[in-house]
């Protein structure tokens, strides 16, 4: 009775012990419907059947040797499973899969919102007359270049998250460039919609966002320099009244006259509207303030044109009396002026865009700073003695 128990724990404790050696299980046959089942399915994988369309029921139980009802059976399963269809009256066919009648497309839309400065009552500044035709116009083609079509939407600075969300209502945006636009809360909102954005005419130097803009910073210490070359000692500069928007010309307007070993009067900074009011403004300053600048750099041409006009209007000789630099923007037939090429600052933003969309990694952001040059007119001479 011990012995007993005892094979029996051992039994237990190794149970592959006692199986006998060299013997397989044995494989039951299939079922003739599986058989009929694994033949249709080769025949179909091998593409054997002419037009998609099986033979009948009864031209396959022929051709297989076997019953129709062992047929019915195979080709249900099948059926179930969906590589065949059965159509009432008109037999059994292949069922190929699913194909969607349009592919999805990735949008090719890019949003293009372009600051306007006027306000409530539609009175405007000209504060990027000649610019904002010729940036979008470089943009646009840069696009059409790519492939990309551009939706377009001027925007006034209050109204910009409103804007904003009309052109994303209009469809799935790719990237978006805000052109003379400065707003950190919109473009963190598109940093959470992961939708690419590139500053253009600004730049804000966040994390993400590529940014294209003038260096007015330097191009304000060229007009000074062109200024001291020609013996001007006193000069001024007008300035946007927005200052925060633009800070680098006064910082320019100082540090160019520093380098040419000038003197700086608050008193010759003005601040200023760019439209004819506040060309006005800088003219009666001038005329009010001693000693008298000789010589007067404006916020851009648009203003420096009003200046113009408003100091012939008031007798001043120009440039004998009062020399006047425009700081780029529209062309002004014989105006002195720093210039640089809008259009093509336009079309660099929309590369850096068009680089961020299709950047597979992580996209570095780039700030890129564009130079003006010198282009000499009429408007500058050198001071009469005064």
């Amino acid at each position: 009775m011990n012995a007993k128990r005892k094979r029996r724990s051992d039994a237990k404790a190794d149970p592959q012990q006692h199986e006998p050696d060299g013997l397989d299980r044995i494989d039951r046959p299939l079922s003739l419907t599986a058989q009929v089942e694994r033949t249709l399915r080769a025949a179909i994988n091998d593409g054997i059947f002419t037009g998609n369309r099986l033979p009948t029921s009864l031209e396959l139980a022929e051709q297989l040797g076997v019953s129709r009802e062992t047929v019915r059976l195979a080709l249900e399963s099948l059926q179930q499973e969906g590589l065949l269809v059965k159509h009432r009256r008109r037999g059994t066919f292949l069922n190929p899969p699913e194909v969607p009648q349009r592919l999805p497309v990735a949008s090719r839309t890019i949003g293009y919102l372009q600051g306007d400065f006027s306000n409530e009552r539609g009175e405007s500044e000209a504060i990027i007359q000649g610019v904002s035709g010729a940036m979008f116009e470089g943009a646009l083609g840069r696009a059409s270049e790519a492939g990309y079509h551009v939706l377009a939407k001027s925007a006034r600075i209050a109204n910009l998250n409103d804007s904003l969300l009309d052109l994303l209502a209009h469809g799935q945006l790719r990237g978006v460039i805000f052109a003379s636009i400065a707003e950190q809360k919109i473009l963190k909102r598109l940093t959470g919609m992961n939708i690419p954005a590139v500053l253009l005419d600004h730049d804000l130097h966040l994390p993400k966002f590529s940014s294209v803009r003038p260096d007015t910073y330097g191009g304000t210490q060229l007009a000074v320099e062109h200024l001291a070359q020609l013996g001007h000692r006193r000069i001024a500069v007008a300035q946007w009244h927005q200052e925060d928007l633009n800070p680098w010309q006064v910082r320019g307007y100082r540090e160019g006259m520093r380098s040419a070993g000038l003197r700086c009067r608050r008193a010759w900074e003005l601040s200023v509207a760019v439209n004819r009011a506040g060309a006005a403004s800088v003219v009666q300053s001038i005329l009010d303030t001693s000693p008298r600048p000789t010589a007067v750099i404006c916020f851009n041409n648009a203003l420096a044109n009003f200046v113009l006009e408003e100091a012939i209007n008031r007798q001043l000789r120009v440039p004998e009396d009062l020399s006047i630099v425009g700081g780029g923007g529209s062309n002004v037939i014989g105006l002195t002026c720093v210039q640089l090429d809008w259009q093509a600052m336009g079309r660099r933003a929309m590369e850096l865009l068009l680089g961020a969309i299709d950047s597979e990694e992580v996209h570095t952001p780039a700030h890129e700073i564009v130079s003006y040059t010198l282009q000499p007119g009429k408007t500058t001479g050198g001071p009469e003695a005064s």
